[in-house]
């Protein structure tokens, strides 16, 4: 019964367009991601070089997430995030055109992967800020779920699908597909027309919602501030994971492009498993406390990855990973949706999502200085201790511990 809430959050067409054009838009996604980093690995088959993808991806989060806050505040949050699935498509078509005519160097590499950073969180902060004008309130966790599901879908296919075709058509061609999915998505938001206004609804005269509201609110209340600085260093342990995770694929396991897409796919699957359940389920523990215990679980799980030098071991170890942290961000939305203000919600989640993503560069950038030094091994248990013990020193938190306690009655959703 509980799966019939998915059925009913789809009769709603705003959302189900958005929901099928985002869910494609992160299907291509991740195929570049992964074809962009095997062509940097496969020209220079250098970590450092990797470290610098992965700035180069994810630093300029940190300059445009200050931006895209007050412009989903300020206009129509869905007409921006059509301007930015546009702009970011002819982007990403550069790639396959400059392989075409034999023009594509590094650099040009580097520079679409930071256009697309430095516009991400347009779409990362439009999502969850659109959703509520969408979907009726009892469904926002469903809705929530499905965002992450269409990330962890895109997961599981975009990685393997990319990795079959590198070989076949080469790294910079599989980008077409990328380029095709955000003028896709641009056009099913424009038929995701929200039954009401995505901009301000402030009372007439009432002073204007400012980013130092958004700071204010992130200070003092123990939830956000909580989970925002442990999805930060959960980031990090990811940025160092997506340095170590290529050369352990190639190198320690001798498997090359399929199973590096392969490995991928099997945390993907991990998250897409967890989050149907989250999504379709009910729980009667307090979400705040489910948190703490999932990020701890899922630095945990990357042990497993150590257990054996063998392939299955470590897509074992990366299925649970990817089950132990898809929860996460269902749960920690689904609380933030209920303390932050409507014509608030694009600068606070700008806000909160700009500084959770500022750990990836951080994570790339230490995974490209320390793997050379420190080997394989010695990186999983590092990026297993950044992402699991904040989860420990969360449960310390007691407006986070207590965060989303079910009242006596009820369960929470």
């Amino acid at each position: 019964m509980a799966f019939a809430r998915y059925r009913q959050i789809f009769q709603s067409r705003p959302f189900s367009w958005f929901w099928s054009g985002f869910t494609f838009s992160a299907l291509g996604d991740a195929m570049t991601r992964v074809a962009l980093t095997w062509f940097v690995w496969e020209t220079t088959h250098s970590a450092t070089a990797l470290g610098w993808l992965m700035l180069c991806y994810t630093g300029p989060i940190l300059v445009g997430g200050f931006v895209a806050g007050p412009l989903l505040d300020r206009f129509d949050r869905r007409r921006v995030m059509i301007a930015d699935s546009l702009v970011r498509g002819v982007a990403v078509a550069s790639v396959p055109l400059l392989n075409a005519a034999g023009l594509l160097a590094l650099w040009h590499v580097y520079l679409v992967a930071a256009v697309y950073g430095a516009l991400m969180m347009i779409s990362l902060a439009g999502g969850p800020s659109l959703i509520p004008s969408i979907v009726r309130r009892e469904h926002l966790a469903t809705a929530n779920a499905l965002e992450t599901l269409s990330f962890t879908l895109a997961g599981v296919v975009g990685p393997v699908a990319a990795g079959l075709l590198i070989g076949w058509i080469g790294a910079p061609n599989v980008v077409i597909a990328d380029a095709l999915s955000y003028f896709t998505f641009a056009f099913a938001l424009v038929r995701a027309r929200p039954a009401e206004e995505t901009g301000p609804t402030r009372p007439a005269g009432a002073p204007p919602y400012g980013m130092k509201d958004a700071v204010r609110l992130l200070l003092t209340n123990p939830m956000l501030f909580a989970t925002t600085f442990m999805f930060m260093a959960y980031n990090i342990g990811g940025g160092i994971l997506s340095v170590w995770l290529p050369i352990l694929s190639d190198q320690t396991l001798g498997g090359g492009a399929e199973l590096y897409g392969g490995l991928l796919g099997a945390l993907a699957l991990g998250e897409v498993s967890s989050a149907l359940l989250v999504g379709g389920g009910a729980f009667s523990l307090g979400l705040g406390l489910m948190i703490c215990v999932a990020q701890t679980l899922s630095g945990a799980s990357l042990v497993i990855v150590l257990a054996g030098r063998s392939a299955a071991v470590a897509a074992v170890g990366l299925f649970f990973f990817g089950a132990f942290s898809a929860p996460l961000t269902i749960w920690a939305q689904t609380l933030r949706m209920q303390v932050i203000p409507a014509d608030l919600r694009g600068r606070t989640f700008a806000l909160l999502r700009t500084l959770m993503q500022g750990g990836n560069p951080i994570g790339g950038a230490l995974g490209g200085l320390l793997l050379p030094v420190l080997g394989v091994p010695a990186m999983v248990l590092l990026s297993a201790l950044v992402i699991g013990a904040p989860g420990m020193l969360g449960y310390q938190v007691k407006g986070l511990r207590e965060a989303g306690r079910p009242v006596v009655g009820e369960v929470v959703h």
